[in-house]
């Protein structure tokens, strides 16, 4: 490969890629239904409910159109929209694909969320080229494959390619030089600083501050008493300082199988629409979300020391602030006596956190669980790709009139995931779930859900 500009730079330059799916879930529409492409499309329900914008094509914020905004208000600014319910298994599946590209360029590939990613590429200019021109060439691969848009930034450090990355939208490469990130951050208004909410930038501007350099003025001591450690935080990204590094959160098995790298918790929620009031499709929810969520601890070997519900009921008066705001929601928190990767006992902890919650005369919008305390599960550790029958382990082969109920329903587990290996997640129920039936379309992966994304 020819000599070029990278090449020339001090041994151990970091050369970070920060990647962005431009309009995610409305790309995925898109993406799905190549017709929609160019225009307006808006994900998040009908109009005509209390629903938000989850996402929205660059067509429709043309008209105005933006994230959080409800769909009415979208319809009056955007009448020729089209509204979506929004595909979160197509939305995985394809952030999958994603992921499964940028693995072919470097093993150092960490997913911060479900639609955006960060790449180390320090180390590989002689083979990959320069940084600048490495982003052309997997934002290139990326659309070739899943048919999505990339906005990529390209830095020293993830802070830096992520704010460049933002000047890169709608699709395009924003490279920081070695040596400008100093000059590159000062520059950017506050509100661009990660960490710069509405009451932090409420607060910086009753100090006339309008730009990031302008943070730079004040002491570490002014801003903790301001703010106290985010403070100094702030102070350090206005330095453009960010030594953090790219986790790697997947790999590639050597049958091609995707596998994600143990995370530090693990999350299922969904939306009801129409909002939901009958306790039994409520607990049927959250009896299937703790069966999804179970069954991904158990494919990556891991079980949970502390589960954690969550609810959230109709907001008729929309007011600033969202799922922690009080009156709107509750959760509760469990840590269980051992640590577990079970779906019975997992679901009668999280049925008796809910139960415990207050009872409001409303309607529930939404509902989520979230495994906490993630650990390798012991004696199951190295054994994602066995089969069933491997998965279970000795003390659990003897006779089932001997065995604990624990290790019949480990081996009841384990049967099931093989089966729904083979035929679908959704070719088989709990009987707990089958109340869903009545309100959600049932497919072979498993029930289509308004989840925007299931998150670890």
């Amino acid at each position: 490969m020819a000599p070029h500009r990278d090449t020339l730079l001090p041994l151990g330059t970091r050369r970070i890629l920060h990647l962005d799916v431009d309009a995610f879930l409305a790309s995925v529409e898109q993406a799905l239904h190549p017709e929609l492409a160019g225009k307006p499309v808006v994900v998040g329900g009908s109009p005509t409910s209390r629903n938000l914008v989850m996402s929205c094509s660059y067509a429709a914020r043309a008209f105005g159109v933006r994230a959080g905004m409800h769909l009415s208000e979208a319809r009056r600014r955007c009448p020729r929209a089209i509204f979506r319910d929004g595909d979160s298994q197509a939305a995985n599946r394809l952030r999958d694909e994603v992921t499964r590209v940028l693995l072919g360029f470097t093993p150092k590939v960490e997913v911060a969320s479900i639609d955006d990613f960060f790449l180390d590429l320090t180390g590989s200019a002689r083979l990959l080229g320069a940084a600048f021109d490495a982003a052309l060439t997997i934002q290139r691969a990326v659309q070739e494959t899943t048919r999505l848009a990339l906005s990529i930034g390209v830095g020293t450090s993830r802070l830096v390619a992520r704010l460049a990355g933002k000047l890169a939208k709608p699709g395009g490469v924003c490279e920081v030089l070695p040596g400008y990130e100093l000059a590159f951050v000062g520059a950017l208004p506050l509100e661009h600083l990660p960490g710069v909410g509405h009451a932090t930038g409420a607060m910086l501007e009753r100090f006339a501050l309008r730009h990031v350099r302008e943070l730079r003025l004040f002491s570490r001591e002014v801003l903790f008493a301001a703010f106290g450690s985010a403070g100094i935080v702030l102070l350090e990204r206005a330095h453009g300082r960010d030594d953090a590094p790219v986790e790697s959160t997947h790999a590639l098995a050597e049958d091609g199988t995707l596998v994600a790298r143990p995370p530090k918790s693990l999350q299922r929620e969904t939306t009801f629409e129409p909002e939901e009031g009958r306790p039994e499709v409520v607990e049927a929810m959250l009896s299937y979300l703790v069966e999804r969520g179970a069954h991904r601890l158990r494919a990556q070997g891991l079980v949970a020391r502390t589960l954690e519900v969550r609810v959230r009921w109709v907001d008729t008066n929309p007011r600033p602030g969202s799922w922690s705001e009080e009156g709107l929601s509750a959760h509760r928190r469990r840590t269980l006596s051992a640590p577990s990767d079970a779906t019975d006992e997992l679901w009668q902890a999280a049925l008796a956190l809910y139960r415990t919650l207050p009872r409001k005369r409303a309607l529930l919008k939404r509902i989520g669980i979230t495994f906490h305390g993630l650990a390798a599960a012991p004696g199951w550790q190295g054994q994602l790709f066995s089969g069933a029958s491997e998965l279970v382990p000795d003390s659990g082969r003897s006779s089932a009139h001997d065995a604990s109920r624990a290790d019949r329903h480990r081996r009841l587990d384990h049967a099931l995931d093989a089966l729904r290996a083979k035929l679908g997640f959704g070719r088989i129920l709990r009987g707990t779930s089958t109340p869903l039936q009545q309100s959600h379309p049932l497919r072979p992966d498993g029930f289509r859900l308004r989840t925007p994304s299931l998150n670890q």
